[in-house]
């Protein structure tokens, strides 16, 4: 069995930048696991609405979606933007959404992943963007934590990192018969992953954050550290195993901020790969 390498990369903050703002939304929002089947349908529930959120560093966002992939939105009261987004109802009986956009023409490019949660009046953000001192292409983000402006209970605790999920592991499907992935969430701020693709295989242990939305709703995110620089954000829902996310990043081919799905089946954190590879049900 071959190993796969080390993806090294000598682009340069130039380089990157060029490659994210001549990237296409048709390009960068497709393709990949962004096609497979268990990505939650994009949602048109938010249209026509306006979401003021105010969060606990004084960070406030402004979003008004015009339809199902538009939205118009600004930072602390300043210049508006108009992007491409994407929007899709999480995969639960309550009504939490998960956006995700690229911000167009962003210097270092940026983007925005956010879980909504209209049951409770709770927003979480990640805010990523493209470039750390040590490599051009790996992502770097923050979680902000805070309130949609409503009529909700203001002493609801907002969410927060949480070590729920230290010690489970999950094989995810991404498409029927495909690709799985073995995600080890081994420690409060790292995890680990395994995966077979053909004659190849890949283990690794990246940053993590983990956080909790509710009894059974999470939100898990990694940074590939030293390989591909790409972020992920994946809110799962574990009662049923399936999960809507996203991928944020930059590579020879271009930008790629798109939203996936997968179904998983729950695993042992001792082995990197078990007797049973089957799909889930």
């Amino acid at each position: 069995m071959e190993r796969m390498r080390r993806r090294w990369s000598n682009l340069t903050p130039e380089d990157v930048q060029i490659l994210a703002d001549s990237t296409p939304v048709e390009k960068y929002s497709k393709g990949g696991f962004a096609d497979g089947p268990y990505r939650p349908a994009e949602s048109n529930d938010l249209t026509g609405k306006k979401v003021e959120m105010n969060f606990s560093d004084g960070t406030t966002f402004t979003y008004n979606f015009l339809d199902i992939n538009t939205l118009v939105w600004s930072k602390n009261g300043g210049v508006e933007h108009k992007e491409f987004c994407q929007i899709h109802h999480a995969p639960c009986e309550e009504q939490i959404y998960f956006i995700n956009h690229y911000c167009k023409g962003s210097r270092p490019p940026s983007s925005h992943c956010l879980i909504l949660d209209f049951d409770t009046g709770l927003v979480t953000a990640c805010i990523a963007q493209i470039g750390v001192p040590e490599s051009a292409i790996e992502v770097k983000n923050e979680f902000l934590f805070g309130r949609m402006k409503g009529n909700w209970d203001q002493n609801t605790p907002l969410h927060d990192y949480t070590t729920d999920l230290i010690g489970k592991a999950i094989y995810w499907t991404y498409i029927p018969g495909g690709l799985k992935v073995k995600h080890i969430y081994s420690m409060p701020m790292y995890y680990t992953y395994s995966m077979i693709d053909g004659d190849k295989c890949w283990m690794a242990s990246n940053p993590a954050d983990y956080i909790k939305i509710n009894d059974h709703m999470y939100v898990f995110s990694f940074v590939e550290e030293r390989q591909t620089g790409l972020q992920a954000v994946f809110l799962i829902n574990l009662d049923e195993l399936h999960d809507v996310g996203a991928f944020f990043g930059v590579g020879i081919k271009g930008l790629s901020c798109k939203t996936v799905g997968a179904k998983g089946k729950y695993s042992t954190m001792y082995t990197l790969f078990d007797e049973d590879q089957s799909d889930p049900e």
